[in-house]
């Protein structure tokens, strides 16, 4: 049995027992989906990246520049058909479908869990501000613990795509989800989802507590007669929680789109994920001088984040790579 699969997978055989066409996508939304995801993992996040790691006046943490290189892999897994000219005609060989399906159907966790430790980040830079903490020591394990977890993610996820492919391979298809391979498991497709719904709901937990947090100390600073704690520079939060709510609604629709397919909107929505990064992060003033290098850049008492001084105290931790919560 084991080597029959082998033998099916090395072949071009049809498979016979898989639903055809179960997303009801044009010509037109392909085309639209290839766009999304290789205009910005080609050409607008590897020069944010560029920015970010070669001048001098941008600095990022390393989980913002994990995001950008995560949602890079992601457009290019999502364009492993047009690469292979496999995006029309007869159904492409059964390794190459599989390769591709194994690395999408990581996405849904590896996206949530990229988008998590961003907001995670941000969370514990502003509960540092709040609570005046200057310094908690060093945090190397916690920082590369973030760092890798999405990627662990990714790796169990294509071990069991690919195992579970590779024993089944009539349910390997591209036909099935139309813009990209798939593979027919409720058992895969119904873990997928209940993995990536945990980190999802983290990550709507730490929004709201940021925000509660925000909202507190705001209301400390508006307070007549108060003596505020802190200054809280808003620009960056918004920014990442924003982004986090976004993430939240395109993999909530995606996750949906797993479990019951047949519209394209979810694909569509969260192949627009690397673009709304772009958009939110990559139009932060400190950018925008760096892009205008040639430009004499005027005095000004805002720093790279927009903030104040006093405000910058805590969140510049968050944008500094070298900076920790």
């Amino acid at each position: 049995m084991a080597s029959s699969s082998v033998m099916s997978l090395n072949g071009p055989s049809t498979p016979t027992n898989v639903p055809v066409n179960i997303v009801h996508g044009t010509e037109g939304e392909l085309v639209l989906f290839l766009i999304l995801n290789m205009w910005p993992s080609h050409f607008g996040l590897p020069i944010l990246l560029a920015i970010i790691l070669l001048s001098k006046r941008v600095h990022r943490h390393p989980t913002f520049v994990n995001l950008c290189v995560g949602f890079i892999i992601i457009g290019v897994s999502s364009s492993v058909l047009l690469y292979a000219g496999k995006t029309h005609g007869p159904e492409p060989s059964k390794i190459l479908c599989l390769f591709q399906a194994s690395m999408l159907y990581g996405v849904p966790a590896f996206a949530s869990l990229l988008s998590l430790m961003l907001v995670l980040q941000m969370f514990l830079v502003v509960r540092a501000s709040v609570q005046k903490q200057t310094s908690q020591g060093p945090q190397t394990f916690r920082l590369w613990a973030m760092l890798a977890t999405p990627y662990i993610a990714l790796l169990i996820s294509i071990i069991a795509t690919a195992s579970v492919g590779a024993a089944n391979p009539d349910s390997v298809s591209r036909n099935r989800r139309y813009f990209y391979c798939s593979v027919h498991s409720d058992l895969l497709t119904g873990s997928i989802t209940i993995f990536a719904a945990v980190f999802l709901f983290a990550t709507i937990v730490f929004e709201i507590w940021t925000l509660v947090i925000l909202y507190n100390n705001w209301m400390v600073v508006k307070q007549p007669g108060g003596k505020p704690r802190v200054a809280v520079e808003l620009s960056l939060p918004i920014r990442v929680m924003a982004f986090g709510l976004y993430v939240t609604v395109a993999m909530s629709l995606s996750l949906l789109s797993i479990r019951a397919p047949e519209s394209p909107v979810p694909d569509l929505v969260i192949a627009c994920a690397a673009t709304v990064v772009i958009l939110i992060f990559g139009t932060q003033p400190d950018i925008y001088r760096a892009l205008l290098f040639w430009r004499k850049q005027p005095a000004s008492p805002f720093n790279q984040t927009g903030s104040t001084a006093a405000s910058a105290k805590g969140f510049t931790r968050f944008v500094d790579s070298k900076g920790e919560p």
